[in-house]
């Protein structure tokens, strides 16, 4: 039990620093035209609706991990055959 406690704590650390940072940014005034004093405003960003790119990103990255987990557990109930753990 303590191996899958192990990898599961590795596996959580790993995630934790392949995650990327936040990337705030603070609300600054818009520039102002100092000749005619009229504020300059920029568009607002359009949205494109669904984002296949994340969405794959999301995908493999649960893809990765059920494969970690799964292989984990098959060497883990692998080594207790060989052994010949006691029942």
């Amino acid at each position: 039990m303590k191996r899958i406690t192990r990898l599961t704590a590795v596996a959580l650390a790993t995630a934790a620093v392949a995650a990327p940072a936040a990337s705030a940014r603070p609300v600054t005034d818009p520039p102002i035209d100092q000749g005619r004093g009229e504020v300059v405003i920029a568009p607002a960003p359009v949205d494109d609706g669904f984002d296949w790119a994340s969405a794959a990103i999301g995908a493999g990255a649960a893809g990765g991990l059920i494969l970690l987990i799964g292989v984990g557990g098959t060497s883990l109930r692998h080594r207790h055959e060989h052994i010949g753990v006691a029942r």
